[in-house]
């Protein structure tokens, strides 16, 4: 129970922040985060200040696309209509630049521009998730990606870019050209039952298929255009994330706390029994045979749903089963996983790579 002890201390890692509820709590960060404690910017930071609401401008262009233009398409408005088009285009691309160079930044006005997005990328997904332009989808990776390059090793930066491996997941872009299913993939769940729009029936199958079912099988995510980041194949982000959604889980189930009233531990000499006195916190050597035990295999089973969900994240990111399976040999000896729960994870990956 080492593992447990080392975790219980860990508040700032709350549950607030963890991958299901984060999104919920996401604000926008202030102006002044990157500032120094004497109210100036640190040297490093000083060239790469960005306000905040470019991100939002960023979001809002890639979103939104180009601007219709008003008027008749007539030979003597059409020089002026085409001006109009390059010069929005022309800003949107400059205002994307100044955005990845500010996300991709290490430094704490870096970090406070990657909060930034997170802000505006959690508002967007409320709103449209679709990407309707090839050429804006392209740039939402480059954000994306840019976004990962400046994560560095520190707590912000790991749970940081997992909130964003998760956003990932949501953005798309339909492939209008492509036949047959796109890269980004479709589950049963996601194609329901055939709609009255439908389109010639399938000649494989002889079936109808819906115009949504052909829109999901078209999706490519953003997550199949980041898979190749270095940051996917670095050990310690994800070793870092495993810690942080251990932390996380702990700390939300409250593992400790649950044997503060069933104590029956006493003092030597009499008196209140541990966990009587509620500034006393109890610790894993406190407790008796039995809720050792009980302990113990509420952090496994932690520790087990943990990896497993990583894992399989690190499969979707393109690390391979050779990779995520050695990821789970070694997290699991450092966290003294059970071997029946060591190979019952690596049997589970091995088994959907077949």
């Amino acid at each position: 129970l080492a593992v447990l002890n080392s975790h219980a201390g860990d508040t700032t890692l709350g549950s607030a922040n963890s991958p299901r509820n984060y999104h919920q709590n996401i604000q926008r960060p202030s102006y002044f985060e990157g500032w120094g404690e004497e109210g100036s910017y640190e040297s490093d930071d000083y060239d790469d200040s960005v306000d905040p609401q470019v991100f939002g401008d960023v979001i809002k262009m890639l979103f939104e696309g180009s601007p219709a233009m008003t008027g008749n398409d007539t030979t003597d408005q059409a020089p002026t209509v085409s001006k109009a088009k390059q010069t929005h285009t022309t800003k949107k691309e400059e205002t994307i630049n100044t955005a990845s160079n500010a996300l991709a930044g290490k430094t704490k006005l870096g970090q406070s521009s990657r909060k930034s997005i997170l802000y505006e990328l959690n508002n967007q997904r409320s709103k449209k998730t679709r990407v309707e332009s090839n050429n804006d989808f392209h740039s939402l990776c480059r954000v994306f990606n840019a976004f990962l390059s400046g994560c560095g090793r520190e707590s912000v930066d790991v749970s940081n870019a997992k909130m964003l491996m998760i956003l990932s997941q949501t953005f798309y872009f339909v492939d209008e050209e492509q036949q047959g299913g796109g890269r980004g993939g479709v589950s049963t769940e996601e194609v329901g039952d055939v709609d009255t729009n439908t389109t010639p029936q399938d000649k494989s199958s002889g079936t109808t298929i819906s115009k949504t079912t052909q829109d999901r099988e078209r999706r490519i995510y953003v997550k199949n255009e980041i898979c190749h980041h270095d940051i996917w194949s670095d050990e310690d982000f994800w070793d870092q994330a495993v810690f942080q959604c251990v932390s996380e889980s702990l700390a939300k189930s409250g593992v400790l706390s649950n044997y503060i009233k069933s104590s029956t531990l006493t003092p030597v000499g009499g008196g209140k029994r541990m966990g009587d006195d509620p500034n006393t916190s109890v610790k894993w050597h406190d407790l008796s045979p039995d809720e050792y035990a009980g302990a113990a295999a509420q952090v496994h089973s932690v520790v087990f749903a943990q990896l497993g969900s990583l894992s399989h994240s690190m499969i979707e990111l393109g690390c391979g089963i050779p990779r995520a399976c050695n990821f789970v040999r070694r997290l699991s000896i450092r966290y003294q996983l059970p071997l029946s729960l060591r190979i019952a994870l690596i049997q589970h990956l091995l088994k959907n790579a077949c």
